[in-house]
């Protein structure tokens, strides 16, 4: 009893922990590079333009932005539907915030011309009430 079917047993059994401990360490490890930060400061985006701004009062096609009663920037700017222009990045000096705002898509985009909004936070220090906001299109 025990002889060689045993010892077979035990040959493969630290084999069989080594390769269940690979697994779980993979999996901790994924877990954790999921939970990292994103660098990306939209919080919410959609077509069209923000509440508070007519449908027909950015004529001229130019982005703008509209300060929500929640404290964050709608950023809107007409552009492809399958290529909107999107936020990149927010910084701020004092009270003027600077919006980066980059092609998303691509190579090949719509020709159509709707505007996109995007929603993005402040950043920490900047007081609402005097705020200047300054758009930046890159591309």
């Amino acid at each position: 009893m025990g002889g060689p079917e045993r010892r077979g047993v035990r040959r493969w059994l630290p084999l069989r922990l080594a390769v269940v401990a690979a697994v779980v360490l993979v999996g901790l490890l994924v877990a954790v590079l999921a939970r990292q930060p994103s660098d990306d400061p939209v919080l919410q985006t959609y077509e069209g333009v923000p509440a508070g701004v007519a449908q027909d009062e950015p004529v001229d096609g130019e982005p703008g932005w509209v300060l929500g009663e929640d404290g964050r920037l709608a950023v809107y700017a007409a552009g492809s539907s399958s290529c909107p222009w999107r936020p990149t990045s927010v910084t701020a000096d004092g009270n003027q915030v600077t919006v980066r705002l980059e092609v998303d898509g691509g190579p090949v985009c719509t020709m159509d011309v709707v505007y996109t909004t995007s929603v993005v936070g402040l950043p920490d220090g900047v007081d609402p009430d005097s705020l200047e906001v300054e758009l930046e299109l890159v591309g």
